[in-house]
């Protein structure tokens, strides 16, 4: 089972204003088609704060109608298991610095 971090899916739902690099394309359709996999099944685990940095940032680039359904959708989503993350889980990271 992969980790499933925020940037995929800002990467994937993000417009910016500007025209994006070739890298950035990319990195954009690459990010589309690992949604496309998830929401065809695909077994992912993230955390809560993960899907709350998805919120922070797209927040500005989605109505919040279409913010709400992509949440829900997230949360819903057997196939994406919210696994906890404690405080000494990340003092043990900040260990491994």
């Amino acid at each position: 089972m992969r980790f499933l971090d925020a940037n995929v899916f800002i990467y994937a739902y993000y417009k910016p204003k500007y025209k994006l690099s070739e890298k950035q394309r990319k990195i954009k359709e690459h990010a589309k088609e690992i949604v496309r996999r998830i929401n065809e099944g695909e077994d992912v685990m993230t955390t809560i704060f993960h899907i709350s940095e998805v919120s922070n940032i797209l927040k500005r680039a989605l109505s919040i109608e279409d913010l709400y359904s992509l949440l829900v959708g997230l949360l819903s989503l057997d196939n994406i298991k919210i696994i906890d993350f404690t405080k000494e889980d990340y003092l043990g990271a900040v260990e491994l610095m």
